[in-house]
């Protein structure tokens, strides 16, 4: 084992910011962004003052009665959401609970020197807690942003991305953040695209005990490795595709999440076409991936509207922008055809 002896810096800090004053242009930064005090007047944070306890039974007065995804580590994994030994399952169990049942596990976890990890992953606030977001708003509903709950104790979700942008709330306890910029995908050896703890492919490197010997790489990703650590009250703003290592440092965390894209939902997730080039391109000859690196750069990656000028426009299809909505049918059900094939 090989450990890294700086960890990362600490992301920018900006204040003066709730609910009712959001700038707008800090959420469109290109960079993480912590949000001092963003949610400190929230009532579930003042609850969460009081006691953990008074959190979850605040947060449970919501509860539309539907069953919880409940996960437990084993205490020798040291809350380490993961996958097994050989990477054929994960290393925690995952069950339908009631929220009670939930909150009881998590309690009854707090009071040991020896805890296993209890974990409620993404659970959506307008399903299982319908309510909840009107007393705790974050200002940004003209996003349209998914309103997800996680709870848990000290366990860590190993680093992964998100396609969209994300505004993390801490309302209870204090959570850690590793963060990284997209182009470090190479040196976090992510694994398997279909098979991973949270449905996203993460990276296999344990953050808390990295193996440099295993994985060498990572030490490079560190040298532009940011820090985010929030208390109760404080927000986390991360843009999309940032990759990001998330540890609760108390006995009892909650974090209140709202993911929004940038594109309209209507054109599907890139982890689609992401799916489809690695089943038609990879097997190709090096020459012939160059070729069609080119072909994507021009259509998509480099994609500059004045290419278009001696297409017209009536005939462009879809190389023109906005797609609309029924071009979008027609694409889809185009693909579809092609892949019956």
């Amino acid at each position: 084992m090989s450990q890294i002896e700086t960890f990362g810096s600490p992301v920018e800090v900006v204040s003066g910011f709730n609910s009712t004053n959001i700038n707008k242009d800090i959420l469109q930064s290109t960079k993480p962004l912590v949000l001092k005090g963003f949610c400190k007047d929230w009532p579930l944070v003042k609850a969460a003052a009081e006691s953990s306890a008074a959190a979850l039974d605040y947060i449970h007065n919501h509860y539309a009665r539907v069953p919880v995804t409940t996960c437990i580590t084993p205490v020798k994994e040291n809350g380490r959401i993961f996958y097994n030994s050989d990477m054929s399952g994960f290393n925690f169990s995952a069950n339908l609970e009631s929220f009670d049942t939930f909150s009881k596990l998590l309690m009854n976890e707090s009071y040991s020197n020896n805890p296993r990890g209890v974990y409620m992953p993404s659970t959506d606030i307008m399903k299982w807690f319908p309510g909840l977001d009107n007393e705790n708003k974050a200002g940004i509903d003209y996003l349209n942003p998914i309103k997800l709950l996680w709870i848990g104790n000290k366990t860590k979700v190993a680093a992964h991305y998100d396609f969209t942008s994300n505004l993390a709330c801490c309302v209870a306890g204090r959570r850690k953040f590793t963060l990284l910029p997209p182009d470090q995908i190479a040196n976090l050896y992510p694994g398997p695209l279909e098979f991973a703890p949270g449905g996203q492919e993460v990276s296999l490197v344990d953050f808390t005990n990295p193996d440099l010997n295993r994985f060498p790489r990572f030490a490079e990703a560190m040298k532009v490795a940011s820090v985010a650590e929030l208390s109760p009250g404080d927000a986390l703003f991360l843009p999309g595709m940032w990759w990001h290592h998330v540890e609760g440092l108390d006995a009892v965390n909650i974090l209140y999440t709202h993911w929004w894209r940038e594109s309209p939902a209507m054109l599907g997730k890139p982890t689609n076409p992401l799916l489809h080039a690695v089943m038609s391109l990879r097997s190709l000859s090096y020459e012939q991936r160059q070729a069609w690196r080119n072909v994507f750069d021009y259509y998509v990656f480099n994609h500059d509207i004045n290419d278009l000028e001696n297409i017209p426009e009536r005939a462009r299809g879809m190389l023109n922008l906005p797609v609309d909505e029924e071009q979008i049918k027609k694409l889809r059900k185009e693909l579809v055809n092609r892949l019956d094939k």
